[in-house]
């Protein structure tokens, strides 16, 4: 009972983390401020607005979430391909996600250093490379992402959990799709990649019903 119950605990923990990552996600990038959300599309006129002073104390917090949400990710990412049940597809996406962390973690120390060099002169030509080079490390990471769901996708096929595992496959292809377009359909597949990890968490977090319990010891069994 003893061992049940912290499993039981365990799996709260990491199904929060999961949650706390796309929370600190939307709300780092909210207090952030316009320096912090420039973008490739930004011109050279809101480029020098964002920069002309000093961000504020309020923005530098945004940062710190989204940095925290990173380990908040990496403890989701680990628990989610163990409950999955690991294996070589385990390996992949804890391997994806990792690469997913640390571009995402490359990306946010880019626009920390627009955002430290604001209201220091920064030229706006520079500006403007940096914030590309910060670019490109984003829409990178919905690469990472999508190779990550694709491996959880079959996992969780192969866990006897369908939504999660089609729902997972479907997000995966439609981000590799969409990264064609930076500005529309890429966006929208981030809020996609969220949505999933919210909804991965609140699955995986609660008791496995003993029918499928059974399913999956079964094709583990005949797979062995």
């Amino acid at each position: 009972m003893g061992h049940r119950m912290n499993d039981r605990t365990q799996d709260r923990v990491f199904a929060a983390c999961g949650i706390a990552f796309v929370a600190l996600q939307l709300i780092g990038f909210t207090l952030g401020g316009s320096a912090h959300q420039l973008t490739i599309s930004s011109s050279a006129t809101e480029i020098s607005q964002a920069l002309a002073k000093p961000v504020d104390s309020l923005s530098w917090a945004g940062a710190y979430l989204n940095l925290l949400s990173v380990g908040a990710f990496l403890g989701f990412a680990g628990w989610t391909c163990s409950k999955l049940g690991g294996g070589l597809l385990g390996q992949v996406a804890r391997l994806a996600g990792g690469c997913y962390a640390s571009l995402t973690v490359a990306s946010l120390a880019v626009m920390d250093s627009i955002s430290y060099l604001a209201g220091r002169g920064l030229d706006v030509q520079l500006a403007r490379t940096l914030i590309t080079v910060n670019e490109a490390l984003f829409v990178t990471t919905w690469f990472l992402f999508a190779f990550f769901l694709l491996a959880a996708g079959l996992m969780g096929l192969r866990a006897a959990r369908p939504a999660l595992g089609w729902s997972a496959l479907a997000i995966a292809l439609s981000s590799l799709s969409a990264a064609i377009s930076v500005q529309q359909l890429g966006q929208f597949s981030v809020l996609l990649w969220f949505g999933w990890v919210v909804a991965a968490s609140f699955s995986l977090g609660r008791a496995k019903p003993a029918s499928t319990r059974r399913f999956a010891a079964a094709a583990a069994a005949q797979g062995a």
